[in-house]
């Protein structure tokens, strides 16, 4: 009996040990939480992150001008030469009332004459030079024998003349690249006549065959010229073309070679021309 007494109470000491160690473990546990001061706004709420710098989108702009319409694409290279010319003349031309309509006289050659008659078919009361111009048509009209016939009035004189030899003239341009970019080369010739009808068939159509004319005599200097009327474009807008062929001395003072071509447009007398020049 006297054996077991301090066994026992070592066994209780032993078990109140335990219990003491685990009250204080628990005691640790609670106080990590209610010690715990309450955190700031500033500390529980996290700011919010900058936003990455990002690179402005570079958008790339075409800044248009002047939308331009232009005629349909001609079947032939050198209509299309003609609609490259004139929408260059067009461009460089400010937008005007057009004025009355003036008619030249055109595709008669430089010995020739129209005659200005008092009637359709009528008697000869005046004689225009194959360049004459000035024409002012009273918008009468008559068809006879297959030829229309506009009666004008030239100076202060009425009378009747065949619309076949006369047309409104447009803007003037240079045809000078057109001519080098269809025959190959800037073209010569042992004469002027020559040089000018090389000029003429690089700017008229193979079908229908137009009708040529030197409206201009060759004169020869300095700088020499001649002048070509060129009619029957296959266009309904364009009638055709005057050409001014300037000329220089060639290689050895013989022969000519090509300076430059002033090229004119021949309209339509019943569409006329538009305020910049254009046939309508």
């Amino acid at each position: 009996m006297r054996d077991r007494l301090p066994l026992g109470i070592s066994l209780l000491a032993l078990v109140v040990a335990i219990v003491a160690l685990v009250l204080a473990v628990d005691d640790d546990d609670a106080g990590d939480t209610q010690t715990a001061e309450p955190a700031t706004a500033a500390a529980t709420t996290a700011a919010p992150a900058p936003a990455p710098a990002t690179t402005p989108t570079v958008r790339t702009t075409t800044t248009l001008g002047p939308v331009q319409t232009l005629p349909p694409t001609p079947t032939t290279a050198a209509a299309q030469q003609i609609v490259t010319a004139t929408t260059a003349a067009e461009s460089d031309m400010a937008a005007e009332e057009p004025g009355p309509l003036v008619l030249s006289v055109v595709g008669i050659g430089h010995d020739s004459n129209l005659n200005l008659r008092n009637a359709p078919e009528g008697q000869v009361v005046d004689r225009l030079d194959s360049q004459a111009t000035g024409i002012v048509p009273t918008g009468t009209t008559r068809s006879q024998s297959g030829t229309v016939w506009l009666e004008v009035q030239v100076d202060e004189t009425v009378g009747w003349v065949s619309s076949e030899y006369v047309a409104p003239l447009g803007t003037t341009f240079d045809a000078t690249p057109q001519v080098a970019a269809i025959l190959g080369e800037s073209p010569s010739a042992d004469t002027l006549t020559g040089l000018g009808q090389l000029v003429a068939n690089a700017l008229a159509p193979e079908e229908p065959e137009p009708r040529i004319r030197i409206s201009g005599a060759p004169v020869v200097g300095v700088v020499s010229g001649i002048t070509m009327d060129v009619v029957g474009l296959p266009d309904d807008s364009v009638r055709g073309l005057r050409l001014r062929v300037f000329a220089q001395a060639g290689d050895g003072g013989a022969g000519f070679a090509l300076r430059n071509v002033e090229g004119t447009l021949m309209c339509f007398s019943e569409r006329g021309v538009s305020a910049d020049g254009l046939c309508n």
